[in-house]
């Protein structure tokens, strides 16, 4: 019987396959009886880890796992690992779980400060499980969950806002403010430039004006001025004293202000000269007598 093709390279896949497998599982025997330290490593979880699994120290394998041991009682799972002859492991030395590429988890040893001495064959070190990255990503979605839906309230009233024709209206405003105040400024730009020259000039001026004013004043005879000012006083007396007289009623002054009778006779006096002289207007023959030839 003829076998095809796509047979014969199935088969010989198939077969490269197993001797790959046999022959890895043949080197980690011989490093497994190679080497002889054992140490003990404690951890509450080992993440699927198996015997024959790989020790790392710096990301170089150092060892084998032998064996797991799970007590029910303290729920801790003891890891018995096989180290290689010339590993010195140093006080402090603890442990972890890594993985890699295809998930295959692996002990990693993370060593200590040489300075502490060393820990002697058989000695337990302390382990801590490795961080599942899933496990963190779940521990850590409701407060994911949550600040979603802060974030889609913000978004929402965001949304709320930027649809609103008020706050349209209001950055148009805004905008208006905003050419007035730039208008105004340039018109203060020109007044500054322009109009605050002139009136500095203008000031200057007058304060010239005012120095020489002062200069003339201390120039001025105070005698003559406090002269013009004692007769400036003296009509000033002069005046209240005639004021005095006027509201005076026992002077001559202050009788024809205010006595009724002084006031009535001359009322009367200045009547009958009145009366006096339309009769001399009409009748001037009962008073003058003209005569031609002479007496």
């Amino acid at each position: 019987m003829k076998i095809s093709k796509e047979i014969s390279i199935a088969l010989v896949a198939i077969v490269a396959i197993i001797i790959v497998y046999f022959g890895m599982m043949f080197l980690k025997n011989v490093r497994l009886k190679s080497a002889n330290h054992l140490y003990y490593i404690t951890m509450s979880d080992v993440n699927g880890l198996s015997p024959q699994s790989d020790v790392l120290a710096n990301g170089v394998g150092i060892g084998l796992v032998k064996s797991l041991d799970f007590n029910p009682t303290t729920q801790m799972v003891t890891i018995a690992v096989d180290l290689n002859s010339n590993i010195q492991l140093p006080k402090g030395t603890t442990a972890t779980l890594s993985k890699d590429m295809l998930g295959a988890p692996k002990v990693k040893i993370i060593l200590g400060e040489q300075n502490q001495g060393f820990l002697s064959e058989g000695d337990t070190i302390l382990g801590s499980p490795m961080t599942d990255l899933m496990a963190t990503v779940t521990s850590v979605m409701p407060s994911v969950n949550a600040l979603m839906l802060k974030l889609d309230t913000i978004l929402t009233t965001i949304n709320t806002l930027t649809s609103d024709p008020a706050l349209i209206n209001s950055l148009h405003n805004l905008e208006y403010l905003s050419n007035d105040l730039k208008h105004t400024s340039n018109r203060l730009n020109a007044i500054l430039g322009k109009d605050v020259p002139q009136l500095m000039t203008k000031v200057n001026a007058v304060g010239s004006n005012l120095e020489q004013t002062t200069a003339k004043l201390t120039e001025v005879d105070f005698t003559e001025v406090n002269t013009l000012l004692q007769n400036a006083s003296a009509t000033v007396g002069e005046l209240q004293t005639f004021t005095n007289q006027l509201n005076n009623p026992n002077s001559t002054m202050g009788k024809l202000m205010k006595d009724p009778i002084v006031f009535n006779h001359l009322d009367t006096v200045l009547v009958s000269a009145n009366r006096l002289l339309e009769d001399l207007k009409a009748n001037p023959k009962r008073y003058v007598r003209f005569s031609l030839i002479g007496k």
